[in-house]
């Protein structure tokens, strides 16, 4: 059996789209949570070549994620 939808035709089907948007914009998708991000930058030049520079570059991050996540 098949369930009648309101609003027949393209502005019934349109209507719909529109609905499905507005919910899932409105979701929460509940991602994990950044607390605390430092980023550390060291550079240094070579001493042979004094047009090369190195760069390193390191992030520290604390994530907690949220209860009901699953990996």
């Amino acid at each position: 059996m098949s369930q009648q939808l309101p609003g027949k035709g393209f502005w019934g089907w349109l209507g719909r789209q529109v609905g499905h948007v507005t919910k899932a914009s409105k979701a929460d998708v509940g991602g994990p949570e950044v607390i605390h991000r430092t980023n550390h930058v060291q550079e240094a030049v070579l001493p042979e070549q004094p047009n090369v520079k190195l760069r390193r570059t390191v992030i520290d991050e604390v994530i907690v994620e949220k209860k009901g996540m699953e990996k």
